[in-house]
């Protein structure tokens, strides 16, 4: 090919190259828009398909916990198959997902349609390892930082618009709305979207998927039984044996294979850090999640609530989202000032102030929604960060699984977070009522503080910069 040839070529790579990244963003965007507005619709759902509150606990968990499964799955198909056929399957199992949900009238429908949906939850590693084939590594930090922001600012703005569309229309519109969107995507992704041929062909190693995924259930099933049988009940220490059983014969078979579902000893240190802080913005975000709705909803005689709506919860919690999707794409800028190490230091360090600001928010909108806002940033940062490094030092052939094993960290780090914050703040309740007292709340804040000084240590172990992985 002529020096002509290529440098006319050039404008029109640049342009798909854009066109690629805007549509993924946008997936991720409607995705995450979805996972979000379902929550405030819990109650109408459950009246919709008749399934008592337990069952309605099981229904939602069944979208992590497909997720769990699926996407590391998933990350690994994209490292050693075409990503364009990849990403299409996933869009399109996500897309019969939602229009099941959207049709069911039983408990076991709706449960087969949220559980199609949870593949869905591989879509930001799956984007990241395309953005990886399509992008140069300067352009790549603020892809990255837009899929990780999108994904940020779609989850606080999901809670935001689900009242408003909840309050004239039936709860099956949140998934009409996101399936009106997400079916053009998926057809105009079958049209523009080009090959991406994989690096280097391989297999999926299926015995590491079964141990992975039976690890992960048998964790988050553990988690859920919390609330009604306690931390020391039967299920729960039986099923938590069960989980390290599995994750321990993972981490075996793991080291074994030739080609295992995740390389356990890419990326060394460095990797199992982004793992770290993954986890932790899992929990501190749950840790705001749990204890802001109840700071706001408890009456002003408790001597920290509110006594206010869940619309001054969503206004509180959206600096998270929007302060993250701000943060994402500008983590590149931010690490060629001051380096790859500290912005991970400096994550986990506004994780730890976050909670340690949240514990003056007695009664006080401001300080919570400040706190939140840290939160954000530290998660968009943070995040972002650790899927740079993942995409930058690691061979192109284990991008996406990689990527997709530290969004499965972060979910179960949502549950355990979640169920760790309900039980600490039911530990001392005010006498005479089921409302947590504040001193139930601050230790709740501590430990989310306590994890940010956790990756704040850790990210010391970082390279100070990093130096791109040889193609």
């Amino acid at each position: 090919m002529s020096n002509e040839a290529v440098v006319s070529g050039t404008p029109v790579v640049r342009a798909r190259a854009r066109s690629v990244s805007v549509l993924l963003v946008g997936c991720v965007v409607i995705y995450g828009l979805l996972e979000a507005m379902i929550l405030p619709a819990l109650a109408l759902i459950q009246q919709g398909i008749g399934a008592t509150p337990a069952q309605a606990g099981w229904i939602i968990s069944a979208m992590a916990l497909t997720g769990g499964v699926a996407t590391p799955v998933v990350g690994r198909l994209a490292d050693v198959r075409d990503r364009r056929g990849v990403l299409l399957g996933v869009l399109a199992l996500t897309c019969v997902g939602i229009a099941i949900a959207g049709l069911a009238s039983s408990v076991a429908v709706f449960a087969i349609g949220q559980g199609l949906q949870g593949v869905g939850i591989g879509l930001v590693p799956l984007a990241v390892g395309i953005v990886r084939d399509s992008e140069p590594p300067e352009k790549l930090r603020r892809t990255n930082g837009l899929l990780v922001g999108g994904m940020a600012v779609a989850n606080a703005t999901g809670v935001l618009l689900a009242g408003p569309i909840l309050t004239v229309l039936s709860y099956r519109w949140l998934y009409w709305i996101a399936l009106i969107v997400l079916v053009p995507l998926t057809v105009l992704a079958f049209r523009v979207m080009p090959s991406y041929p994989p690096a280097a062909r391989g297999r999926v190693d299926w015995a590491g998927a079964i141990l992975l995924g039976a690890g992960l259930v048998a964790l988050l099933l553990g988690v859920t039984f919390v609330p009604s049988a306690g931390w020391t009940s039967a299920p729960v220490l039986g099923l938590g044996a069960v989980a390290v059983l599995a994750l321990a014969g993972f981490v075996a078979v793991e080291r074994r294979v030739a080609q295992p579902l995740v390389d356990l000893r890419l990326g060394g240190r460095a990797v199992a850090i982004v793992h770290v802080t993954a986890f932790a913005a899992g929990m501190s975000s749950a840790v705001v999640l749990i204890t802001v709705p109840t700071i706001v909803a408890a009456p002003a005689a408790t001597g920290y609530g509110l006594g206010l709506t869940p619309l001054v919860t969503g206004l509180i919690m959206f600096p998270l989202g929007v302060l993250g999707a701000i943060v994402s794409p500008l983590t590149g800028k931010l690490e060629k000032l001051v380096g790859s190490r500290m912005v991970m230091v400096l994550s986990g360090v506004l994780f730890l102030g976050a909670g340690l600001v949240m514990m003056g928010g007695r009664a006080d909108a401001v300080v919570l929604a400040a706190g939140a806002g840290m939160v954000g940033v530290a998660v968009g940062a943070g995040l972002t960060q650790g899927v740079n490094i993942i995409a930058l030092t690691l061979p192109a052939d284990r991008v996406a699984s990689v990527s997709g094993v530290a969004y499965v960290l972060r979910s179960v780090g949502s549950a355990v977070g979640a169920q760790v914050a309900a039980t600490v703040v039911a530990l001392e309740v005010i006498p005479g009522t089921q409302l947590p007292s504040w001193n139930a709340i601050t230790w709740a804040f501590l430990g989310a503080g306590a994890v940010g000084l956790v990756v704040a240590l850790a990210s010391f172990g970082l390279p100070a910069r990093l130096a791109a992985a040889r193609q």
